[in-house]
């Protein structure tokens, strides 16, 4: 069979190979933030949900406490994470690609998509075929980054990267469409293009406050320095990782603060 070699295939394989340490370092972050959806979402009555890149499945037990009589389905297209899912997670979950959705028209009365948006490369054209799977009237709940400062010794890692000549992170554009959600405006706008009503969009500041250690984990696990690290020699690698840990020593317990802006959207299928 051919390797894809598309942005999204690429990303799975990072989410794939990352799997366990995102489930133990930023799912949990992540779970946190995103639980104010779906107490707007009504979730009571409906019979079929998708929670639609479900990831290592972190949100599926809240979503059958607030649904119990219904049928919840996670897809993810990174089998890595899925595997981490079934390890945790009663649900069913299986692998499938959001931007074309192998799922009966009209036939889901609520979609979650949870830090996910952003990751497709045609944001609206997955929209779209979201609104073709919704019943009418269904409801989509979108969880998305408005401002991120980034975690804290973010810009350490970034100096301490550059100085030893790491190279770009390779995860492409197509995949990071972050600005183009990034505000309420942005956000409504965008999903009125996918022919989805407005129901409500807003922005709330959350708050998490990492540990030395767990923000060390998270960020040799996850995000953009990890994916820079490999770029550099075992020694530059070395070097690197030692001057960042003694310069996160030095920050105050203040410093640990993470304090992102969250979006969150609910939109109606007509």
């Amino acid at each position: 069979m051919p390797v894809d070699p598309s942005p999204s295939s690429s990303l799975s394989a990072d989410y794939s190979r990352n799997a366990a340490a995102y489930a133990r370092e930023w799912a949990p972050v992540l779970h946190a933030m995103a639980r104010p959806l779906l107490d707007a979402l009504p979730l009571r009555g409906a019979r079929r949900i998708l929670d639609l890149g479900c990831g290592t499945g972190v949100m599926l037990s809240d979503i059958r406490a607030a649904a119990p009589r219904a049928l919840v389905l996670g897809i993810d297209r990174a089998e890595g994470m899925l595997r981490v899912a079934k390890q945790t997670q009663s649900e069913s979950v299986a692998v499938a690609d959001a931007r074309q959705l192998c799922i009966r028209t009209r036939s889901i009365d609520a979609i979650a998509m949870i830090f996910v948006l952003f990751h497709v490369p045609d944001p609206t054209e997955c929209l779209r075929d979201v609104r073709r799977v919704l019943k009418r009237k269904g409801r989509i709940g979108i969880v998305v980054w408005g401002h991120d400062p980034g975690a804290p010794g973010a810009s350490i890692w970034t100096e301490e990267l550059n100085r030893e000549g790491a190279g770009p992170d390779p995860r492409e554009a197509a995949v990071r469409q972050m600005g183009l959600m990034d505000t309420p405006d942005k956000l409504a706008h965008l999903i009125e293009q996918g022919g989805l009503s407005i129901v409500k969009v807003w922005a709330e500041t959350m708050s998490h406050r990492w540990t030395f250690d767990s923000l060390l984990g998270y960020q040799l696990a996850c995000g953009s320095a990890a994916r820079r690290l490999p770029s550099l020699d075992p020694d530059a690698r070395v070097r690197c990782e030692r001057r960042v840990r003694e310069r996160l020593a030095q920050l105050g317990e203040s410093q640990f603060d993470y304090r992102p802006e969250v979006l969150f959207a609910v939109a109606r299928s007509n």
